[in-house]
């Protein structure tokens, strides 16, 4: 909402400029185009955004319903990168930065209220959000947060809420990266 609210207001202001020293005709205004700058309503809450520290103009935004949007001009422009995946609700998103084409994403919202969208898990993208891998913890539903050790790639933790109005064995501290033998429990957990 805020980014929404920004735009129109350095949109009215140039026009509001531009009036003040000419009649503002429809001919004018002919060459403005309505464009989608993000998700609305519901989904318009951003939830998380993740820095690359080495290029700062280069950042991810991740929407509560929304999916993520990268921009690599500081914020000029904005282009969805997670938005073909099986679910559009972020709850926590994460760059690598000694490795910034690793991005970590936890889907389902982590906010616990009537409208909170569920996620399918954990996903990871090696090229810097071209593609993405669902990695697991499927029925969580929510993840709340993402943490990667500040030097080894191999080290993630994963703060997952499972389902907000149930139990479910998919809830605590977990390492996705931590891959378990065939048929067992995917990850291993903290608790």
């Amino acid at each position: 909402m805020r980014f929404r609210v920004c735009f129109l207001i350095a949109g009215l202001s140039v026009v509001a400029a531009y009036a003040s020293t000419q009649e503002l005709t429809t001919e004018i205004l002919s060459g403005l185009e309505l464009r989608n700058i993000g998700p609305a309503n519901m989904s318009g809450r951003f939830v998380d955004l993740a820095v690359v520290e080495s290029d700062p103009y280069i950042y991810y935004a991740a929407s509560a319903t929304g999916g993520v949007f990268k921009t690599t001009n500081n914020g000029v422009t904005f282009e969805p990168v997670f938005e073909k995946e099986a679910t559009h609700s972020v709850g926590d998103i994460a760059v690598h930065q000694k490795s910034p084409d690793i991005v970590w994403v936890g889907t389902g919202e982590r906010a616990n209220r009537q409208s909170s969208s569920w996620g399918d898990g954990v996903y990871k993208s090696t090229d810097a959000g071209e593609t993405w891998t669902n990695v697991g913890l499927r029925e969580t539903r929510h993840i709340g947060r993402i943490v990667l050790h500040p030097e080894s790639t191999d080290i993630v933790y994963v703060a997952a809420m499972g389902h907000l109005f149930g139990d479910n064995e998919e809830r605590g501290l977990y390492n996705p990266a931590m891959a378990a033998p065939r048929g067992k429990r995917p990850y291993t957990s903290t608790r």
